[in-house]
């Protein structure tokens, strides 16, 4: 009975207990606020964007060279139908396109009417080979005149104020490094010329002097005069240069002359290749495209810039050596009984 009452009384605690619960006002949850989320950190200022200077401006193409226009209108006058005279006259045409051939040989016209047909052809330029061709040219040309394959211009004042010339010979120092080839302890050359040939003396010393030999010389006014100077020079001399003066040689004195040279052991250098049948020891010649080539370098500058800016005289760049066929095998002969010689 006892234990059923405390029983109830606990019922009726709890009872009334749950009832308190129950009447009790329910507090709203505290919602706690949520943590502000951390402030970003600052971020560094954004660099302003470096200005890249503007790229160099590229230089301007240089502007083509201009062609050089088309060497003017030529009149080639032959003094004869000689190969030393119409080689170089094909050698020309080769190099020019518009080139126009007089022969002084042809009687169909005389040369004065020639020269007026030249002026009626709108030529630029006359080119006149040989020297009757040169000495028309001189008198009737009214145009300007460049000559070749003459050797005594001065003789017959062909050099004037429109008229220009190129050497009838190679370079004389070309030829003496050719003749040491072939006679290298040769020490003293000497030559005999007419008058009028300071300019060629004077490349004659220079060129000797340039390969380390003595140069000595004599002026002749005849063919016996000739000969006389050269047994004078002959025991002071190894070579002798054989010129192509026309006015102080003569072929009784050649012969004779070779003669002498030979009795002395004188070597002598002409520039005519027949002249080796006679006894001379080389022969220089010219090279009839080093003369076309010579011509046209002139001919372009008197276009360009009128005669007076050429000089008077123009020399050539060109040789060719023939060698006898006697000292050829003189010294075929040396080089093989050197090789015989040797261990």
């Amino acid at each position: 009975m006892a234990l059923r009452f405390r029983f109830s009384i606990v019922i009726l605690a709890l009872t009334l207990s749950g009832c308190g619960l129950l009447q009790t006002p329910v507090e709203p949850p505290v919602v706690e606020p949520l943590p502000a989320p951390p402030a970003p950190a600052p971020q560094p200022e954004p660099e302003a964007p470096v200005a890249e200077p503007p790229p160099a401006p590229r230089p301007a193409p240089a502007p083509a060279p201009e062609p050089e226009p088309a060497l003017f209108k030529i009149a080639v006058v032959l003094s004869s139908r000689a190969p030393a005279y119409t080689g170089v006259a094909d050698a020309l045409a080769d190099l020019i396109d518009d080139v126009e051939v007089y022969d002084l040989t042809d009687r169909s016209l005389s040369p004065r009417d020639a020269f007026a047909a030249m002026h009626d052809s709108a030529a630029g330029a006359v080119v006149a080979i040989g020297l009757r061709a040169a000495v028309y040219a001189r008198d009737y040309a009214a145009i300007p005149v460049v000559f070749s394959q003459v050797f005594n211009d001065t003789d017959h004042g062909l050099l004037g104020e429109r008229v220009r010339g190129v050497s009838a010979i190679p370079p004389l120092s070309a030829q003496l490094a050719a003749w040491l080839e072939i006679a290298p302890d040769m020490q003293a050359v000497g030559a005999i010329i007419g008058s009028g040939h300071e300019r060629l003396i004077a490349e004659a010393i220079a060129a000797a002097t340039e390969h380390g030999l003595d140069f000595k010389y004599q002026t002749a006014a005849s063919d016996r005069e000739t000969l006389y100077l050269f047994t004078r020079m002959a025991p002071a001399i190894d070579g002798f240069w054989l010129f192509p003066d026309n006015r102080i040689l003569s072929v009784a004195v050649l012969r004779e002359l070779f003669e002498h040279a030979t009795r002395r052991g004188v070597q002598i250098a002409v520039f005519n290749d027949a002249l080796l049948e006679l006894g001379a020891s080389l022969s220089s010649t010219t090279l009839e495209e080093d003369i076309a080539a010579t011509l046209v370098s002139i001919l372009e500058a008197i276009q360009r810039n009128g005669v007076d800016d050429v000089q008077a005289f123009t020399p050539l760049h060109g040789i060719r050596i023939q060698v006898s066929t006697k000292l050829q095998n003189r010294l075929q002969s040396t080089a093989g009984a050197s090789a015989g010689a040797s261990p």
